[in-house]
């Protein structure tokens, strides 16, 4: 499937020109301040495609290293086929780069570990050089985050939609080896205007809001419930007493006008009247230590429920 390229003329347009310039001194300062090799981009082709036409047209193998940015807007990836990044690897692991092309190779996130810190620091250098040059698309903070198994997995990582492509052919070493790079970075969204609230609604929603904070609300407090066959209930008669096994006058369960629990309370008094002190909310445990302190003063204290 052929890629949607860039609208081109001549030897393209200006900020074509300054990206590959910039891509350029990026993949340079990378090589040699951590790799320590050169790095010098030779070809360079700038796409717009969409997410599916560059999955289907990456090379293999490749080492897929998915980046995610500082603002949270989307992630991208840089792709390096076999043959750079077993020159690359071997440019870490022993100082040189011999004339194998390595390119059948797989990678492994053992690759991944070694030459992420070289396409972040690429990164940087690029999009530090991208910001200079007014180059907003490509200045988006982009580093690694994670490795992706294959082209399947890449599609499903990245979100469906245009990107711009960067591929590139790499000389690593000199003529030593010569391999692939691509960078895949997402369209940037465009930038949606914070809506202002006109004088009207706001005036409303502070309305309601006195309306529904101003709402009584029906609590109830449940010290124990009990359940009994239907034949015991028709029985029951005044002055009958009825155990209470499991009731607990420290742990009282509030409850809404729905039944659901909204805090959990211990019982005791107030001057003159019966009341609850909220000691935790619903679904936690009351402190059990409190409860006990508690217990022997309010048995003392508290009379029947009724």
């Amino acid at each position: 499937m052929a890629l949607v390229r860039l609208k081109r003329g001549g030897e393209g347009t200006p900020d074509q020109a300054a990206v590959e310039r910039i891509w350029a001194l990026a993949l340079a300062r990378a090589g040699q301040e951590e790799l320590g090799a050169a790095l010098r981009l030779a070809t360079l082709r700038q796409d717009r495609c969409a997410l599916t036409e560059i999955v289907e047209t990456l090379p293999e193998p490749a080492l897929i290293l998915v980046l995610d940015d500082s603002a949270g807007e989307g992630l991208a990836a840089a792709i390096i086929d076999g043959a750079l990044m077993a020159g690359m690897v071997e440019a870490m692991t022993t100082g040189t780069v011999g004339p194998g092309d390595g390119a059948g190779r797989r990678p492994t996130r053992t690759d991944a570990a070694l030459l992420a810190p070289v396409m972040d620091r690429a990164l940087a250098v690029f999009e530090a050089a991208a910001a200079e040059a007014g180059l907003a698309a490509f200045a988006r903070g982009f580093r690694f985050a994670s490795v992706a198994e294959g082209a399947r997995a890449l599609a499903l990582l990245l979100e469906d939609g245009l990107y711009r492509l960067l591929a590139a052919e790499v000389d690593l070493a000199g003529p030593a080896r010569r391999g692939r790079l691509w960078l895949a970075l997402p369209e940037q969204r465009p930038a949606v205007m914070p809506q202002v609230e006109d004088s009207t609604s706001l005036r409303f929603r502070t309305d309601l809001q006195a309306q529904v904070e101003g709402a009584q609300v029906r609590l109830e407090a449940v010290l124990h419930r009990l359940t009994l066959p239907l034949g015991q209930v028709m029985t029951l008669g005044v002055g009958q007493e009825l155990p209470l096994l499991r009731a607990d006058i420290g742990r009282i369960t509030v409850e809404g006008m729905d039944g659901r629990a909204v805090a959990v309370a211990r019982l005791g008094r107030h001057g003159s009247l019966r009341a609850l002190r909220l000691v935790a909310e619903a679904g936690e445990a009351a402190p059990r230590a409190m409860a006990a302190e508690m217990l022997p003063s309010l048995g003392a204290r508290a009379g029947p429920l009724g």
